[in-house]
């Protein structure tokens, strides 16, 4: 079954859909696959006397609840920078929600370690989770950063980090910066390189630019588009490269 406004990525056992929610469906491994939730960013703000909404955790975590009830994945990788902040009541809450999550059928949940997850193991260990340095299946190997070492031979490397967007530009001078996915089959170890964009509803963007070797999805509200190997106009066919 085709996830609503997916693009299927890769064949046979490694097929993968990139999903307009920002995350990745792995059917053959039950494996859902999300970036950079930067959870309690908000709080840590707040507690500095600035006026951040305090909901913007909740939308990141109920966009990422919906997900788990429509595709029931057996397992949840989190491609770190699952935290932005030194631990606050945002923690306690994520660790109520994953313990929902279990108690709802999720099987396994997988940080890997990113630049802003700086705590302990065990501080991750006692919300539920597994803690890893790289995570490895089938020739895919997950880190969170592109610039992470990966053993020679890897087919393809998920990562995270840079928050991939790309600007569409329109009539005159206007233009919107709208999130991607950004594929990368030169100059990287592996065969081919995914770079997911921040999953977190509170998060800034990294501007990309397509080129040869580089190519973009971009996502919009209900879909995702491309891939693109240039600058896109606003408006472009999601059937064509240019």
């Amino acid at each position: 079954m085709t996830p609503p406004g997916a693009v299927s990525w890769m064949t046979g056992e490694r097929q993968m859909w990139l999903l307009p929610q920002k995350a990745i469906w792995w059917p053959s491994q039950s494996l859902l696959m999300v970036s950079d939730l930067h959870l309690a960013k908000a709080e840590h703000f707040r507690s500095k006397g600035l006026a951040v909404p305090p909901t913007v955790d909740f939308q990141t975590l109920g966009v990422l609840t919906s997900l788990l009830n429509d595709l029931r994945p057996a397992q949840l990788v989190i491609l770190g920078d699952l935290f932005h902040s030194a631990p606050n009541r945002a923690w306690q809450e994520f660790a109520a929600w994953l313990s929902d999550e279990f108690d709802n059928g999720l099987q396994d949940a997988i940080l890997v370690r990113g630049n802003h997850d700086r705590a302990h193991d065990a501080t991750y260990e006692d919300m539920g989770l597994v803690v890893v340095d790289s995570w490895t299946n089938h020739g895919v190997v997950l880190t969170h950063e592109p610039d992470d070492e990966i053993p020679k031979g890897t087919a393809i490397h998920l990562c995270g980090h840079i928050h991939p967007a790309v600007r569409l530009r329109g009539a005159g001078r206007q233009s919107v910066v709208v999130p991607c996915f950004v594929q990368t089959s030169t100059g990287c170890e592996a065969g081919f390189r995914l770079t997911l964009p921040a999953f977190g509803a509170f998060t800034g963007t990294h501007l990309v630019e397509p080129k040869r070797g580089v190519e973009a999805y971009l996502i919009s509200e209900s879909s995702v588009m491309g891939p693109v190997r240039a600058t896109p106009h606003a408006g472009f066919s999601r059937r064509g490269r240019r």
